[in-house]
Parts: structure tokens; sequence; C-alpha cells
């Protein structure tokens, strides 16, 4: 799935019920709307999806327990063809306050492959079964501290004028995140045609660049989910919600460029660019960061040729699972490195290559050469890439990062952009996907869907890993200058 579209599913998965002030309030007994509301998924002012979202108790197998769901469809042209997906989560709670996370349930369904979670806890741990493509796996979770305030987070937030934190079981890659939901104030604006005073809270997980906003009407509905200043989701009519626009996701997310750059390795390029915020200027081995007196930003990009293309210093593959790359070598339910079809497939690829990078360079020509470049054809797990045998930067990125895994060779994926000029011969930037490997100390930029065991320098990493963050730049992003260092 493009980088963009699965960025601003993220945004439209959220909780979207509202929530209003009371007496004392908890989870159980805060006022929410009966019905589900209903909300338009915007991307850079075009309606790419819709949401409905809803909190309340109910009676199951003769116990009463609180019930979040929600629902969540997503539509957009990728080249010449328009991809749409669709997920229903389902979260179960002892409807009480701290109530324990019972059981979830995740079926999603279009562009990227349809799969199912169904999951139950107890204090003890969690035990997931996920379906795809008609293959059946099970999975152990250890225990999660999720509690029913996870529930409707932002509304209780709201309603206590406070912070909420609490651990999330995220239903996409089945890992846990910190969460934190916070009040952040009162602001006066125009609510269903007249002046209201609405609620702001600010969410976000624990280590996020930039929050989402939601915004509380004075009973108790959601207005507005806002990330930046390109996704939102938005109160609507159901009808209304459900009317979506074209949206064309290369020529809405591009970044225009004064002209064409060179990809040159070894090389060096200097960006100069506006709308970055300093968070978003992280620390990297490739990139540094110049802020200018007039707002604007330096960012210079080097690719050179690693320490571990020497094979006397390319540290050797990873046995097991040492504690300290265990994230980053470890199998999840996208990235199942452990499936039978991969680590033969890895074997076969790597053969005795004893080195991490050298490893790394042949897998790197593997998935170039084994996948077909088709935009909007995408599927979620490495294995179902593998079977389709095409996709675009993301199924390459992800392939390549679950054969690595299986090689022995630590792995992670990265976002951000990447320059590239289309038929239409304009130059630009481009969201993209590609990965990082590690040997010994020196993390290493490969790109496998433009055949680079060095990526090249127009590579501007903005995230890593599940970070979703980075759709808050779109829009706000722009190129003054680039050119080559020197």
């Amino acid at each position: 799935m493009t980088r963009a579209l699965a960025l601003a599913f993220a945004l439209a998965a959220l909780t979207l019920a509202g929530g209003a002030r009371a007496a004392q309030p908890t989870v159980v007994n805060l006022a929410r709307p009966a019905q589900p509301e209903w909300f338009g998924v915007y991307l850079m002012g075009k309606k790419a999806g819709f949401s409905t979202g809803w909190v309340g108790l109910e009676v199951r197998d003769g116990q009463r327990v609180l019930v979040a769901k929600n629902t969540s469809t997503l539509s957009a042209t990728v080249g010449d063809r328009t991809v749409k997906r669709t997920q229903q989560d389902e979260k179960v709670y002892e409807a009480r306050p701290g109530g324990r996370l019972l059981s979830f349930s995740s079926r999603r369904e279009g562009d990227g492959g349809d799969r199912t979670v169904e999951g139950r806890c107890t204090p003890q741990g969690c035990r997931a079964i996920l379906t795809a493509q008609g293959q059946r796996e099970e999975r152990a979770l250890p225990p999660v501290g999720e509690t029913a305030e996870q529930a409707d987070a932002a509304r209780l937030a709201a309603a206590r004028r406070e912070a909420v934190r609490g651990e999330q079981l995220d239903l996409e890659t089945l890992r846990v995140k910190k969460m934190e939901d916070r009040f952040v104030g009162l602001a006066r604006a125009a609510a269903g045609g007249v002046e209201a005073e609405l609620a702001q809270v600010e969410e976000r997980e624990a280590g996020d660049r930039a929050a989402t906003r939601v915004s509380f009407a004075p009973d108790g509905r959601v207005v507005e989910l806002r990330l930046g200043d390109a996704v939102s989701a938005r109160a609507e009519p159901a009808d209304t919600a459900q009317r979506l626009d074209k949206v064309d996701l290369f020529g809405m997310t591009r970044v225009k460029l004064p002209g064409p750059l060179p990809r040159r390795v070894p090389g060096a390029l200097v960006f100069r660019l506006r709308g970055v915020p300093r968070e978003f200027q992280a620390p990297d081995p490739r990139q540094s960061w110049s802020p200018q007196p007039d707002g604007a930003v330096l960012l210079t990009v080097t690719a050179r040729r690693p320490a571990a293309a020497d094979p006397a210093r390319d540290a050797a593959r990873v046995r097991g699972l040492p504690p300290e790359l265990k994230e980053d070598l470890a199998p999840t339910p996208e990235v199942d490195s452990d499936a039978p079809v991969l680590q033969a497939l890895s074997r076969q690829v790597v053969g005795d290559t004893r080195g991490a990078y050298a490893a790394s360079v042949k897998l790197v020509h593997f998935v170039y050469g084994r996948l077909e470049k088709a935009y909007g054809v995408s599927r979620d797990r490495a294995t179902e890439v593998l079977a389709l045998g095409k996709g675009d930067c993301t199924e390459h990125a992800l392939l390549f990062t679950a054969l690595a895994r299986a090689a022995g060779i630590p792995a992670r994926q990265v976002h951000g952009l990447v320059y590239a000029r289309y038929d239409d011969g304009v130059p630009a930037l481009y969201w993209h996907a590609w990965v990082e490997v590690k040997s010994g100390g020196e993390w290493i930029a490969v790109d496998p869907t433009f055949d680079q065991p060095v990526a090249d320098p127009t590579h501007v990493v903005l995230g890593r890993g599940p970070q979703v963050d980075t759709v808050g730049l779109l829009g706000a992003l722009q190129v003054v200058s680039a050119k080559p260092k020197g």
C-alpha cells in the first residue's frame, strides 16, 4: 500500500466517538452519543475515505461489557488503479473503571489483502489467531496493560480536563503502544453553523513528534480530528461522509523540485527546505540539519561507501535473537520472517555469505529482480508480497526486511522522500519506503526498489518503523532549492 494512504489510514482508524463533561467522569458513566458517529476523512482537502465509531455498554454471554467499535474505508488513485481498503476493529473490556481488555477482533479487506485477527486476553497474556490468504496462524502475546479507559481516552481526557495515559494494543501490528491523551484547553470555533467553545485534546504515542488534535463540541460530539495541515477527519452525516472525491496520491503528495537531481553514490546534496518542524529534524548518520535565519533549514544528505563494504569490517550475520537486536530481527504479523518459505528463500539467496552487508547486497539485487514494479497493487505481509510477485516501494521494503531478518541481518524499514520523474516529466520528491541494515555498529541505507546497495543522496529520511506522524508534513513541506554539495 502506498505510504501516504497507509498513514492517512492510521488517522482514520482512531477511535472516533465523542465525549461530554460529567460529574466524577469515568469511562463507564461518560455521556456519549447513542448512535455511531460518521466522519469524512480528508487528505490535503480531498475526501479520501470515511469512518464511523461507537463506544457503549452491551451484555455478552451474560456479562456486562464496554465495547469500542470502529470501521474505516479509504480509497485513492495510485498510478492507473483505484485502491480501496476497509477495516473493522472491535475491542471488548470489563465494564468498570480500570477494566481489563477481554477480547479483540480486526477485519481488513481490499487493497493489501484480506486479513482477520481474533484474540482473547487473560491476566497472563493474550492469544491471537491471524487468518490471511487461507493461512491460519496463532500468536501468543505477553500480558497487555490496556484498560477500559483506552476505549474512550480522548473523550475521558476532555471530560476530566486532564491527561489520560495507558497502554494500547495495536491491532495492525499486535504491538503494545504507550499512549497519552492530554487536554490542552478550549478554543472558540464555528461548529454546526454557530460559534461554540470546543474542548481540545492532543493524542500521541510515546515517541511521536506530532500529535493528533481532537476537537469536542459542548454536547460531546467529535467535531474534527486533525494531524498537521494535510489529514483530517470531520464529523458529517452518514450519506455525506460516504461521498468520496477522486484522490490522486502521486499528484497530491509529491513535493516539486526546481530541477532534476543527480543520483550518484558516493555523493551529497544540499536541500533548502521550508515546513519541517524542528522535532522532525532528527539526527541521522546520512543527514545534517542547519536552521537558517529566515526560518528555512538546510538539509545535507550524504551517501558514501559503508565501512562494511570492506569484507574485513563486515560483521557476521546474527544467530538467534539477542535482546539488544530483537526489535530489528524478530518477526511481526507483517514482517513474517519466520515463515518457512521465506526462511528457505533467504538461505537460497544468501548462501554461505558470512557478512551482514555482503548478504544484504545479494538480497537487494534479488528483491529488485523478483518483484514487478506495480503501483497500487499491494500486499501487507511479506509472504503475500512474494506470492503476488509485484508491488511498489512498500512491498519491496517489506519483502527485503523479512528476507534480511530471516538471514540474521538486523533490518528496519524507513520512510521519507526520494527523487523521481514520472510520465509528466516534473522533477519532484515522492513519498517512499526503503530499508536500513546493520553491520556491527553501522546502519546502512539500502533501496531494493531502485536496486541500490547504498541508497543515493536523494533519499530524505522522515521516519522509521511504525511512526505515522510524518503525514503531518504533507502540504507544508517545500523545497526552495536543491543542488549537489560543493
